[in-house]
């Protein structure tokens, strides 16, 4: 594939994520078509498809891919109903960009990863807060005072009653904080202490974590579901400085002991007002047709992101194994 060849991109899904950031991402995304939409609902369908002028509409994905032989597909919904399709257009073969988690367990997110490298696709999971245009700036403004020595993540929501649905909370949103850790401190977590609970509710809704890695720096972590508002904060601290971000709001970055610091925003940074633009999901989009154009897997590929998934799960079994 040249660099002018338009990237063909067959879309599942017509949901209130999907049009939020998604469509909106690929819609501005240049040299990329969109070429067929399959959704259950054909009303919402049709609302999507009309908006982006999307001609080719379907209720079958299989038909879907037969008929416009996309060059790479997008399943954006939850994974206890994406799964099964996730596995089938890996076993065709064919590039995938998902909304996390990568499955509901780790034993989904092995078989995806697996299908993936067997069949030579180029994936990513939108874990887009390591994109965040924000955190972007902030890693580039420390660069040079020395390696990060430890990073946190927050991530907070006042939600204090029972989440009944098929994914819990570690899955929800948890691997979302863990994943911005790792892309923080960079390289392999060598070594995990965490404590789980149970805040009222019978399902865990608070965790935290200090996650050890092969670069010598400290991940710490802290969810709560039983907090008083939603607010997903990070702290990046290299010798001599440290910035303290709300990824989609504003951040300050301190150097040398100054404490007024210097004060910007996400939007400033991005230059937009766009959600999808100065929250990352342009960014992870722009990361997977640029990979499906090189063949290049992009940052958070199935493999990659198959590693916060065993993160999160040796958090959880402690509530098994240790803290029950």
């Amino acid at each position: 594939m040249t660099d002018t060849t338009p990237v063909r991109i067959a879309f599942v899904g017509a949901g209130g994520m999907a049009n939020r950031v998604h469509y909106p991402s690929l819609a501005a995304e240049p040299g990329v078509e969109i070429v067929g939409l399959c959704d259950l609902d054909e009303a919402r369908m049709a609302e999507t498809a009309d908006r982006y002028k999307i001609d080719k509409r379907f209720t079958d994905y299989r038909r879907m891919v037969d008929t416009v032989t996309p060059d790479a597909v997008y399943v954006i919904g939850q994974p206890e109903f994406m799964y099964p399709i996730w596995c089938w257009c890996l076993s065709q073969g064919l590039d995938l960009f998902v909304e996390k988690p990568l499955g509901l367990t780790l034993h989904q997110a092995t078989n995806l990863a697996y299908l993936a490298e067997t069949n030579n696709c180029v994936t990513q999971v939108d874990f887009q807060r390591r994109a965040s245009p924000l955190l972007r700036y902030a890693t580039e403004q420390l660069s040079g005072r020395g390696p990060v020595t430890h990073a946190v993540c927050t991530f907070y929501k006042f939600q204090p009653t029972p989440m009944l649905g098929a994914r819990d909370h570690m899955m929800d949103d948890g691997v979302h904080a863990i994943d911005t850790l790792r892309a923080m401190c960079g390289g392999t977590v060598t070594h995990i202490d965490s404590v789980v609970r149970r805040l009222g509710t019978p399902d865990i809704n608070f965790f935290s974590a200090q996650l050890i890695f092969d670069t010598g720096a400290t991940g710490i972590l802290i969810n709560s579901w039983t907090s008083g508002r939603r607010a997903f904060q990070v702290q990046l601290h290299v010798p001599g400085g440290c910035a303290e971000l709300d990824l989609e709001g504003t951040g300050r970055i301190f150097t040398d002991g100054d404490a007024e610091g210097s004060t910007t925003s996400a939007q400033r940074v991005s230059g937009s007002t766009d959600f999808h633009v100065y929250a990352g999901f342009q960014q992870k989009t722009s990361e997977f047709i640029r990979a499906v154009r090189t063949r290049v897997l992009p940052p958070s590929h199935f493999g990659d992101a198959l590693e916060t998934m065993r993160i999160a799960e040796t958090v959880l079994h402690r509530s098994v194994l240790i803290d029950n």
